[in-house]
């Protein structure tokens, strides 16, 4: 059997367009794909089934997104360049761009409409799950959530964290990562009590854990990098970030050192900078004291940048 085609690019009047619409979008996704204005449609689809959530980013020209009404899940909903239009049944929707809002699927007709050129993104939730963590989840379908609250910006950043990575993870590491973004859902959502406390001890504890590693890792040939800056960039304590590290059983400055010198060693083994001086590696590296660059080397690979290189340039 044929697999359907994720994205389509073209002439939206052609029986291309309407295959790709009937294949793809209506028997696949459960929802009606209906252009915006005139011209030709682009639309990049990619998802990424989680065992909990389901997550779709797509990007493309404006588009009115249909519900065929067989889908009983809850849909949050994100576009950071475009405002959102249209109704939940009887409940019109009015989202400024970066807002969220919630979407119900199960209304046949329900529609969003993406206004510009830009990202759509979703996360479908079990509906069950989300009201007994949620019982207040239906009452904000088609209301718009601050995109700009701590909590919110948490949710997007480990949403495209899952969504980049959920190919590479083995089972295991898929089920905590889909646990973890719901429990920051509901917390976006409004859990409350118990609920809310255990999501904020799981799911909040690690989407930080993940984006401080991230921030760490786009800052790595930077002197600069320090533990108070990131506690600054977080607004959380030093020793809450040292607290994340102990519980992953490594402590900050480890976690740093180890990256930087994965870092070099790929760096060193890279043809295309085979040219570049050692000094210039451990600088790219985030190494500004060479004599403790190549004493760390060595301890963690047991030979020296020199032999690291050398050893790559025979192996090609």
């Amino acid at each position: 059997m044929t697999q359907p085609q994720l994205s389509f690019s073209g002439d939206p009047t052609g029986p291309a367009y309407e295959g790709w619409r009937e294949q793809f979008c209506r028997q696949v996704m459960g929802t009606d794909f209906v252009p915006i204005g005139d011209g030709p449609v682009h639309r990049t689809i990619r998802p990424a089934i989680l065992p909990r959530v389901r997550l779709s980013a797509s990007h493309g020209t404006p588009m009115s997104f249909v519900s065929m009404g067989t889908n009983d899940e809850l849909v949050v909903v994100m576009s950071p360049n475009s405002a959102l239009s249209g109704a939940m049944g009887r409940r019109p929707l009015e989202v400024a761009a970066g807002d969220i809002t919630i979407g119900d699927p199960s209304i046949k007709g329900a529609c969003i409409t993406q206004i510009a050129h830009g990202n759509f993104q979703t996360a479908l939730l079990p509906r069950k799950a989300l009201l007994r963590a949620c019982p207040n989840a239906e009452d904000l379908i088609a209301r718009a959530i601050p995109g700009a609250s701590p909590i919110t910006s948490m949710f997007l950043r480990y949403y495209d964290l899952a969504h980049a990575h959920a190919d590479k993870l083995a089972p295991a590491e898929l089920d905590a990562v889909s646990q973890h973004l719901f429990d920051l859902a509901v917390l976006m959502i409004g859990a409350r009590g118990d609920v809310a406390e255990e999501a904020r001890l799981r799911g909040l504890a690690a989407a930080r854990f993940e984006a401080i590693k991230a921030d760490i890792l786009a800052q790595l040939d930077s002197a600069a990098l320090s533990l108070s800056d990131l506690a600054a960039t977080h607004r959380i304590s030093a020793r809450t970030i040292q607290l994340l590290f102990e519980k992953a059983g490594i402590t900050f400055s480890g976690f740093v050192l180890e990256q930087r010198l994965v870092r070099a060693e790929r760096l060193l083994r890279n043809p295309s900078l085979r040219s570049r001086k050692i000094i210039e590696i451990a600088h790219l590296a985030g190494f500004h004291d060479v004599s403790y660059f190549h004493r760390a080397f060595r301890r963690r690979f047991g030979a020296t940048p020199d032999d690291v290189r050398k050893l790559a340039g025979e192996a090609e």
